[in-house]
């Protein structure tokens, strides 16, 4: 009998952020007449074998290819099968001049610390009113230009948290905006700085989207990240190009792909107080449950402040914090927290000294 070749494939499917990828393996065996009878006879020891490349490609999938196992989402529809509901844009109504915000923010501090505010504090203050302004003014127009855009990462943690700005480590602002159409976002950031043209306020592009950099007078930046909805699925994109996406910033700051989430994770949004104003949060805390906030499941981001790890400089690289260094209970005499009451009311507090009340976390109809 001639020599004859059986061959089997094995397919093995797997979402690795951009696309359903097949890896193929192939197990050949030459037989001959001669040992025809004895591949036969081995069908048991070919399964077995099958068994095993199955298990160790399935390891060889995970990794070596982009997949983030602790953020990975498998696909259950097609774009074909799926209908995403649409939400309306709900605009923010209410956009408190620079003076209103200061104000308020004056006397939250006095409540804390008394009448007199040194001039360092007073300086703090004056910024930040300017970040929250600029903040509540950026959300209105991006809303005019019909994007849909909400606060993201720590400052979605801040509103939370602290009803602000996180009130320690790096100062910033974080927007999601749902769109790639760069020229409405360009054109709603130029419409927010000409409200402060004294300060004299600049943007540029950045690998997520936009970011309107600090100043002396604006001690806090504004990052502005480009999101995309496809079918299900929620993913930050930037602006889609080899050297400026969010694919890239994500492997330089965190050497894993970004995180893939389901549009219901953030849709639709939810308000919580930033600062003066209520403005729009995400349908829920997942994505600050994602491994920017170490992935240990919901309200560990309460619980636990600062960074997970920190950068040596003379080493040249990233070292983990000691747990013990970041409980936020350590901080509650020295920062504002939010805490809960049974009646779903939030209260923020300093050490024992009550800040406000507001109502909770809620739903935009």
């Amino acid at each position: 009998m001639s020599d004859q070749k059986i061959t089997r494939r094995l397919h093995v499917s797997v979402n690795n952020g951009d696309k359903n990828d097949y890896f193929i393996t192939d197990i050949s065996a030459a037989s001959s007449g001669r040992n025809h009878g004895r591949v036969a006879a081995s069908e048991s020891n070919r399964i077995r074998l099958l068994g095993m490349v199955v298990f160790f490609t399935t390891v060889v999938v995970f990794f070596t290819s982009d997949v983030d196992i602790t953020t990975w989402v498998p696909m259950k529809h097609t774009n074909k099968d799926i209908k995403r509901k649409e939400y309306p844009i709900q605009m923010l109504q209410d956009v408190p001049t620079v003076a209103e915000i200061e104000s308020t923010l004056q006397r939250e501090h006095r409540r804390i610390y008394g009448d007199n505010i040194e001039d360092v504090a007073r300086v703090q203050i004056h910024s930040l009113a300017h970040t929250y302004a600029l903040t509540y003014k950026l959300i209105h127009e991006l809303q005019k230009q019909q994007i849909h855009v909400t606060l993201t990462f720590g400052s979605h943690l801040g509103a939370l948290r602290h009803h602000g700005v996180i009130p320690f480590e790096e100062k910033d602002v974080d927007l999601a905006v749902f769109s790639t159409n760069t020229s409405k976002i360009k054109r709603a950031i130029r419409a927010t700085l000409s409200t402060q043209p004294h300060l004299n306020l600049t943007f540029s592009e950045a690998y997520f989207g936009f970011q309107i950099p600090a100043t002396k007078e604006l001690q806090t930046y504004i990052d502005v990240w480009m999101f995309k909805n496809v079918a299900s699925q929620t993913r930050c994109v930037g602006h889609q190009l080899p050297d400026k996406s969010c694919k890239r910033w994500y492997r330089d700051f965190h050497d894993k792909p970004p995180p893939i989430y389901r549009y219901d994770d953030w849709f639709p949004f939810r308000t919580e107080l930033f600062g003066t104003e209520r403005v729009p949060i995400p349908a829920t805390n997942i994505p600050i449950e994602s491994f920017h906030f170490d992935d240990r499941g919901p309200n560990f981001w309460n619980k636990t402040c600062g960074p997970d790890r920190r950068w040596w400089e003379k080493g040249q690289k990233w070292l983990q914090v000691d747990m013990r260094e970041r409980k936020c209970s350590h901080k509650y005499n020295a920062y504002p927290f939010v805490f809960k009451k049974e009646n779903g009311i939030e209260q923020l507090r300093q050490g024992s000294v009550v800040i406000h009340e507001v109502d909770g976390v809620s739903h935009i109809p």
